[in-house]
């Protein structure tokens, strides 16, 4: 059965949920179509005490003049089967807020940490424009604590001053001061019942600075008062500082989806600002500057990365994941990358020591999670997510990848999930529930029509190997245990799979097989280039071919 909801009292936005009937899996929906007036982005998902969910959003209302949008914070709640319980958004006149919140759950309240920037009319020589309200003189870092409705029952605010400078270039006559005076939320954790985090104030994406004016580090209670703060060096050339934080952009890091950079250890934190992974170490006390590392391994020469985001382990270790692409071939595939760091801070040394490290590939453009890629199952094993063969400007199928990973990072289990054919996935967010449960937050878009969804979903731990394996069971959740790429392709079909000792038949479409072989590799490169152009149906067995757990069509 299909419900519909509506968001807020925005009318223009239709939620679904599907109900599956297998395990725990559940589904929740944002359709896009003619939603002319709404663009609604979901983040990511955690868990409460009680096992309901939250869930951070931003939300883009349409103005009456012009093209532009009014983007502000919104939170969701669910029950744990996917019941929307309660929702709200959080707009502020002459405000919009450009980066995702981050939420926290203390003290029987939820509290939600967000900054808002001055309203933008980017196409107005009065870039500060909005409508009839005063001008905005200044950024804000607001904290605001809600009841488990989500209704408001504290706000604490905090303004600066914006940065208005002229930075004149090449895009000045069509955008003027575009983006000055804009905040960023980058980071925020808890600690020791603190709240810690980083934010930028930014120029115009033109400035020879790339765009950000200063980085500030703080300390905030949860009644909302800031306990500490200092600003952060940024790039400074005559210097020979190179703790750049204004490349990311170039890097292909929208500002707004710059997320999750910090961990706390027992002495210090730990900032991984990205491009070229350095680790910034930060005294707990004062925020002194300790130290900084950077990550260097001989066979990944010039590379930049990008989509990084780390999760604190459970045995004093960072994992961080990311994506590579070379500086000197920028047009060439895009990597997955999974490190898991030492935080030994006493340690000698300009170098991030790696513990342990993997990395995926396939001949396209895969992408790291945005906001989260990799969350703690147990003190044995993690989930690790990203989107694989998404392409870039692709015609090509993609999917999800969810690994189960031991704490070695050795693979336990993998299974791909599509939400259907011709479709192009993203990921947002991995959440490892109490149960053992797999959510994701991610994005389909589908390439034959303008058919666009943001979803929530949920994956029963059944499927991971924690039971007995249930093929059935995976395949109703959408989840498949062999995927075939690139589809459509050329003269190699590549089959890539977590399975061992399965036997790969592939058919022509009158029934005859084309080619037979054993996998013993998580890729297997079939060279296709002697076959005719068309469809070929494709299938892996097991148990002496008894048993089939997977098969597909592949186009040439």
């Amino acid at each position: 059965m299909t419900h519909k909801f509506f968001l807020l009292t925005t009318a223009f936005v239709l939620l679904c949920r599907i109900n599956v009937v297998f395990s725990q899996e559940w589904q929740y929906q944002l359709e896009w179509g003619d939603l002319s007036n709404v663009e609604y982005s979901i983040g990511d998902v955690q868990e409460l005490s009680s096992r309901n969910l939250i869930s951070t959003a931003t939300l883009y209302t349409k103005e009456s003049m012009e093209d532009n949008y009014s983007i502000s914070p919104a939170v969701f709640s669910f029950s744990k089967d996917g019941e929307l319980l309660y929702s709200n958004e959080f707009f502020i006149p002459g405000y919009c807020t450009l980066s995702y919140p981050y939420l926290f759950e203390k003290n029987n309240a939820i509290y939600m940490l967000s900054t808002y920037s001055p309203e933008h009319t980017r196409n107005c020589s009065n870039h500060f424009m909005n409508q009839d309200l005063p001008l905005p003189s200044d950024g804000k870092l607001v904290l605001t604590k809600m009841d488990y409705q989500l209704n408001v029952e504290e706000r604490y605010e905090h303004s600066w001053p914006i940065d208005t400078h002229e930075a004149h270039g090449t895009e000045w006559e069509l955008h003027p001061n575009g983006f000055s005076g804009n905040i960023y939320l980058f980071s925020a954790i808890e600690d020791d019942d603190n709240i810690v985090g980083l934010y930028w104030k930014c120029e115009s994406f033109h400035s020879p600075t790339g765009g950000l004016d200063t980085l500030f580090i703080f300390k905030m209670n949860f009644n909302g008062e800031i306990l500490l703060k200092k600003d952060i060096e940024i790039y400074d050339s005559s210097k020979g500082n190179h703790r750049d934080f204004s490349d990311t952009r170039a890097a292909g890091q929208p500002y707004k989806f710059r997320k999750n950079h910090l961990v706390a250890t027992d002495s210090c934190y730990i900032f991984y600002q990205g491009v070229d992974e350095v680790a910034e170490f930060y005294n707990k006390e004062d925020f002194s500057h300790i130290k900084n590392r950077r990550l260097f391994q001989p066979n990944l020469p010039s590379q930049v990365f990008k989509n990084e985001n780390v999760r604190r382990s459970n045995h004093n270790t960072t994992y961080l994941t990311t994506q590579i692409r070379s500086r000197t071939n920028p047009h060439h595939d895009e990597d997955i990358r999974l490190y898991e760091f030492s935080d030994n801070d006493d340690a000698d040394g300009t170098i991030l020591e790696v513990i342990n490290y993997v990395e995926r590939s396939t001949e396209e453009w895969d992408y790291a999670a945005f906001h989260s890629g990799i969350d703690v199952i147990d003190d044995k094993s993690i989930y690790h997510a990203y989107a694989l063969n998404r392409g870039y400007f692709s015609n090509l199928d993609s999917w999800i990848v969810i690994e189960r990973l031991d704490n070695n990072l050795d693979t336990v289990i993998t299974r791909y999930y599509g939400v259907g054919d011709r479709r192009l996935d993203e990921l947002m967010s991995v959440t490892a529930t109490s149960d053992k449960d797999v959510i994701l937050v991610h994005r389909s878009d589908d390439l034959d029509s303008e058919s666009d969804l943001d979803l929530i979903t949920r994956i029963s731990s059944t499927v991971f190997g924690f039971e007995p394996d249930n093929i059935e069971e995976a395949h109703a959740h959408n989840l498949h245990l062999a995927v075939a790429y690139p589809n459509p392709g050329g003269d190699v079909l590549n089959i890539r799979t977590g399975l061992r000792n399965a036997t790969l038949q592939v058919y022509d479409m009158q029934g005859r097989i084309v080619h037979q072989q054993i996998i013993t590799e998580e890729v297997t490169s079939i060279d296709a280039s002697k076959w005719n152009s068309g469809t070929y149906i494709w299938k892996l067995t097991v148990n002496n071919e008894q048993l089939t757990v997977e098969e597909g069509k592949w186009v040439k």
